[in-house]
């Protein structure tokens, strides 16, 4: 009843009666057919025009569902047709094609499927580079906390170096474009102090000091030095304006 009485509370009189009207008519399938606009002072109600906006918003619904199969699909395909641990040099094909496809995702909630230690190698190779080529911010929290995984498992989840090299370098872009280009969400400062903290620990795993001993900054650590400042930048910006 409480609530109730704090809707009548907040709701003027005319406000009510077009309510009432709305789920009156919305009742009697005759009545809708020969009502076509409602009229309450200054309020009138087109009835065929929500009808017609909500047929719209429903064909965009199937047409954006539609899209994203589509895009499962052709991932689908991409995942059949190239070996993960072949030699660097020929993953040239596969990753442009894995680019080619990224750049054209109607949405990028479905990469954060593959981000799991559970995830085969392929897979990964492909959020990965798919992630570098389009920076999703929305995919930063998952990201990171994917990269916390791979940080607290000994063997890196087994994953090969390179690809780890591009999920970092992916995380380094996606940076960019949310703290330079202004890409939003830009993710809030918990966010950001986790994500350095799982740099470090990233940067002090064995396996990632390992990885091109002769000129490490070519290795994970390059790309996770890079991804240090911009989130020294961002913090940095945001303790000045408080």
């Amino acid at each position: 009843m409480s609530i109730i009485s704090n809707i009548l509370s907040n709701t003027s009189l005319w406000e009510l009666m077009v309510l009432a009207a709305v789920i009156y008519i919305a009742t009697q399938p005759e009545l809708r057919k020969r009502i076509t606009k409602l009229k309450f002072g200054e309020f009138e109600l087109e009835l065929q025009s929500l009808k017609q906006e909500v047929e719209k918003g429903k064909e965009k619904i199937v047409e954006l569902e539609a899209e994203i199969e589509n895009d499962r699909r052709q991932f689908e395909d991409i995942l059949q047709n190239f070996d993960p641990h072949a030699p660097v040099s020929q993953l040239a094909e596969a990753r442009q094609a894995i680019i080619a496809e990224a750049r054209n995702l109607s949405e990028t909630d479905s990469l954060a499927d593959y981000l799991r230690l559970s995830a085969s190698a392929k897979e990964l190779y492909v959020a990965a580079v798919s992630i570098r080529e389009k920076r999703p911010v929305s995919l930063l929290p998952e990201l990171i906390r994917f990269l916390d995984e791979l940080a607290s498992d000994s063997q890196l989840g087994g994953f090969r170096l390179n690809t780890i090299w591009t999920l970092t370098s992916g995380l380094h872009r996606t940076l960019i474009a949310c703290i330079r280009d202004g890409v939003t969400p830009m993710p809030d400062q918990q966010t950001l102090a986790y994500a350095q903290q799982v740099l470090l620990k990233l940067n002090n795993h064995p396996k990632v000091r390992a990885d091109r001993p002769d000129a490490p900054l070519k290795g994970i650590q390059g790309p996770i030095k890079h991804a240090q400042s911009w989130l020294e930048k961002a913090i940095a910006g945001a303790n000045n304006s408080e």
